[in-house]
């Protein structure tokens, strides 16, 4: 399934370059009559080098939907803050010391500072969706606050069965238990949000538009999406040179997150062999020994695993495809056209990127 490299690229580039000025004037702004140290790690996350995905999905689907960039270009910043809050706090909770090429916040920085800059980091997307109001008028702004407090609302409770599995050792579950938790805490806010978000704010003006079928058609879209980019995220966390990846590489084996291939392993591996791997699994992040760490990877590999999670997430990506063109409509033959063909390739990429 491979994407048109080039256009993904490129709106991708854009996106980020787009939505790193607004954070950067934003933060200046806030400098300016606020705690400056506070800003200055606020911008931290942001403005390191990251796929931009979510504002990209934004913006393209703004403007496939007749919409201009600066209509939903709040929005995308929005949204992009939210997630850096989320992975601010969610290094925290995971222990993660890596992220994009550098020392996770609350590694460099201690626990209390890095909850507070992610407090600051979401609070600040609040301020700039209430700039909504003079560019997209009230109605749409309500529009998209109130698909912001579900897309948050959804991705706790998502946060929540994760934590909550790895607090009572549970182990025995299957694909469709890792499905549900990642329709939660993944799909919402990486792209059925994005989707409808961007939706609202480039529809033509009118008291009905966009109408509740046409938002209720992306969640299921933005669900298959969702969770072939999450398995396969998944999937370059054990494969992906750290580099590259710019995250802990098997950073989830050390975290013990219950991904398909973890799960996969352990139905289907020997007694003795599953022993050892919940031995580790069970074990503290600071207590685990790498050597087992790279066992269990390799061990995996070996069982099938990796190749499962491969599998599973072309499966979602078909459907995803499938539903594609029915929800999003044709491609229009005019500037739009390259954002709704990004769309379609955005669903290519998501299983078929390296990085």
């Amino acid at each position: 399934m491979a994407h048109d490299e080039r256009l993904v690229a490129r709106v991708l580039a854009d996106a980020r370059d787009l939505v790193r000025g607004e954070i950067a004037e934003l933060v200046l702004r806030r400098r300016a009559t606020g705690y400056g140290p506070l800003y200055d790690l606020v911008a931290d996350y942001p403005l390191r080098e990251g796929k931009g995905l979510r504002p990209a999905i934004c913006l393209s689907a703004a403007i496939a939907a007749g919409g201009r960039t600066e209509q939903a270009l709040g929005s995308a910043t929005a949204l992009e803050l939210l997630h850096n809050g989320f992975l601010v706090h969610d290094d925290i909770e995971d222990a993660s010391t890596f992220r994009r090429g550098r020392a996770t916040l609350f590694a460099d920085r201690g626990v209390p500072v890095a909850i507070n800059v992610g407090d600051a980091t979401n609070i600040l997307s609040v301020g700039v969706l209430l700039e909504n109001v003079s560019t997209v008028g009230v109605r749409k702004a309500l529009l998209v606050l109130r698909e912001f407090e579900r897309m948050a609302r959804e991705s706790v409770e998502g946060q929540a069965i994760e934590l909550d599995w790895i607090a009572a050792g549970t182990f025995d579950l299957e694909d469709r238990d890792y499905v549900r938790m990642v329709y939660k805490k993944t799909c919402w806010y990486t792209v059925i949000a994005p989707l409808r978000i961007g939706v609202i704010c480039g529809s033509p003006p009118g008291e009905g538009r966009p109408t509740e079928d046409e938002l209720l058609d992306l969640v299921a879209l933005g669900f298959h999406a969702g969770v072939a980019f999450q398995i396969t995220d998944d999937v370059l966390n054990l494969v992906a040179d750290e580099g590259a990846y710019g995250k802990e590489s098997a950073g989830d084996l050390w975290e013990g997150k219950r991904t398909v291939m973890l799960l996969h392993f352990l139905r289907t591996v020997g007694a003795a062999d599953r022993e050892r791997a919940l031995r580790l699994l069970t074990v503290a992040r600071p207590d685990k020994d790498a050597g087992e760490v790279a066992w269990l990877a390799a061990a995996m590999e070996r069982e099938g695993s990796i190749d499962h999670g491969r599998a599973l997430a072309q499966r979602y990506s078909r459907k995803a495809l499938e539903l594609e063109s029915r929800v999003l409509g044709p491609s229009r033959d005019d500037d739009s056209a390259d954002y709704r063909h990004f769309l379609r390739e955005m669903l290519h990429y998501v299983i078929d990127r390296t990085l």
